[in-house]
């Protein structure tokens, strides 16, 4: 006896492509309607969280993070890191911001002199000082009728407040720094300049 096996036909829907087009329209208007309203992203930025004197280290004072959507010339962080030992110029007070141009490194606390020197570029490591740098200070003695040059260390770690190649005509090349000095150094220095050729040294950090 033979059994009639009957498959029956299954109906497939139809796509309508319209919709499908339209859905996916829809759903990129409103990717695109979320990135224009999403908030800026806000950048951390420390503040005095309460009023701050100036000449102390930062990791001894009272500082917060606030966030802000433009950080120009402020600390950006979220806390005060390798900057525990820098201070302020000048005091804030509670909420202010803390400015690049405001604080100082702990080299201008124990040096806060100023000294400035031209020198030529072979004398200076090439012009590639920035400020930040630390050099030694060599001077070399002029050669006499009965000596010859001799060159001795004149001090060790000098702090670069800022150096400058410098790019006017009349001394074009020459590169211009400033060093952070106890009034011994400085006495040093200037006597220096006037006994022999200075050449700075750049030390590893």
């Amino acid at each position: 006896m033979a059994l009639g096996v009957r498959v029956s036909d299954f109906a497939i829907p139809s796509i309508d492509r319209r919709k499908v087009l339209g859905g996916i329209l829809a759903a990129i208007a409103a990717l695109g309607v979320l990135q224009i309203t999403e908030p800026p992203d806000r950048i951390p930025v420390l503040v005095a969280g309460s009023a701050l004197e100036a000449g102390q280290p930062l990791g001894e004072l009272d500082i917060a993070v606030r966030h802000v959507a433009s950080a120009d010339g402020m600390v950006v962080g979220d806390s005060v890191g390798d900057l525990g030992e820098w201070s302020l110029r000048v005091p804030l007070a509670e909420g202010e911001p803390l400015v690049a141009s405001l604080m100082q490194p702990p080299e201008l606390v124990t040096s806060p002199n100023v000294i400035a020197l031209s020198l030529a570029s072979k004398n200076a490591v090439l012009g590639r000082l920035v400020a930040g740098d630390k050099v030694d200070v060599y001077v070399t003695s002029a050669a006499s009728f009965d000596s010859a040059p001799t060159t001795k260390l004149l001090a060790s770690g000098v702090y670069i407040v800022e150096a400058v190649v410098s790019d006017l005509s009349v001394d074009r090349g020459r590169v211009n720094v400033l060093l952070a000095v106890d009034d011994e150094l400085a006495a040093d220095l200037a006597a220096a300049s006037h006994e022999g050729e200075i050449d700075l040294v750049r030390v590893a950090p």
